[in-house]
């Protein structure tokens, strides 16, 4: 069983973690990691940006890598619930989008 790599975010970033450039380049070392387990820690970590969340997210869905976080604080948690909301909001639109907008009634 292979062992997963347990990566600070708080150490690579700092507690604030605000624009999407450097959410990419952090995704872009992990990924890049001979491990295949990742466990992205979130300990310390206060505030996420809507973008970063965004770009999170998208890792998380398209990566070949089994990605988890721990010890997100509610307001992280928060943030990206509410961009994996919007996304999924967005999915459904575009499967609808022949028979009109889901979202607005139209």
């Amino acid at each position: 069983m292979e062992k997963a790599v347990n990566v600070s975010i708080f150490d690579q970033l700092g507690e604030r973690v605000f624009t999407r450039i450097t959410m990419q380049d952090f995704l872009s070392k992990i990924s890049k990691l001979k491990e295949k387990k990742v466990v992205l820690d979130f300990k310390k970590v206060k505030f996420i940006s809507r973008s970063c969340a965004d770009e999170y997210l998208k890792f998380i869905q398209n990566t070949k890598k089994n990605v988890s976080s721990i010890n997100q604080s509610s307001d992280v948690r928060m943030m990206i619930k509410a961009v994996e909301n919007g996304l999924n909001a967005l999915s459904i639109s575009k499967i609808n989008e022949n028979s009109g907008c889901v979202l607005c009634g139209n």
